[in-house]
């Protein structure tokens, strides 16, 4: 696969590639707007922080996730705009790479994308900002996920740190009574992370006062899936 690289995670090179196939993390969700870039360019940025070798497939037509990535001063992590939901498999070989995030489109219908993409995930993150709007577009992706048998979760973002708690408790809520899973951890919404977007540095490196928090959410968020892929591969025969 050609790769139209915007940075280098400083640890590539034959003598450390992986046995196994690169973890393949889906990011997902049929409502725009709920966090999916955000989620996507902030675990990248925080696996390239933590020594591992990330890469971003941006398989969204707007190609925000590419663009952004694109004037930042080295985010870390390795980046590609490809629109080709059959190239996933050429993807999940490159093992140069411990991850690979994709950042899915807002909008899914019409299209084989999902399907094929979830299809050769690892996992699936499923952001959700708990709107009225986004309610029935989150369930609706879960189950697809779900009934292609790959494992999931949805995770809460943008929660407002000014609510407090009550915002993040009533989204599990709203999920529990579906049974749909979803993780502990969650994000909250802090001007911190457009603010390092506008001034092209990684979250990871930027420096403001709320900044330590949002990396705080996304250690967390990185930690749980880690946990999850980790039991997955423990259930294995």
């Amino acid at each position: 696969m050609t790769i139209d690289a915007t940075a280098s995670s400083g640890a590539h090179g034959a003598a450390t590639a992986r046995r196994t196939d690169s973890y393949l993390i889906t990011i997902a969700n049929q409502k725009g707007g709920v966090g999916k870039t955000m989620l996507t360019l902030s675990l990248a940025a925080h696996t390239a922080k933590a020594n591992g070798r990330a890469f971003v497939w941006d398989i969204d037509p707007q190609a925000n996730a590419y663009d952004l990535t694109s004037v930042m001063n080295s985010p870390g992590y390795d980046v590609v705009h490809e629109l080709d939901p059959n190239r996933v498999a050429d993807v999940r070989r490159m093992r140069q790479y411990d991850t690979v995030f994709i950042d899915c489109p807002g909008s899914l219908e019409g299209r084989e994308i999902l399907s094929q993409i979830v299809r050769a995930s690892t996992f699936v993150l499923i952001p959700y900002d708990h709107e009225p709007e986004s309610i029935l577009p989150t369930l609706r992706t879960a189950r697809r996920v779900a009934e292609l048998g790959i494992p999931y979760a949805v995770v809460v973002t943008k929660a407002n740190p000014q609510v407090g708690a009550d915002h993040v408790l009533d989204a599990w809520k709203t999920l529990e009574d579906q049974q749909i899973p979803h993780f502990q951890s969650f994000v909250r919404l802090y001007r911190a992370w457009p603010n390092s977007l506008k001034a092209g540095v990684p979250i990871t490196r930027w420096n403001e006062r709320y900044a330590p928090k949002v990396r705080e959410d996304i250690a967390a968020v990185h930690t749980e899936l880690l946990l999850n892929i980790g039991r997955i591969a423990g259930a294995r025969p």
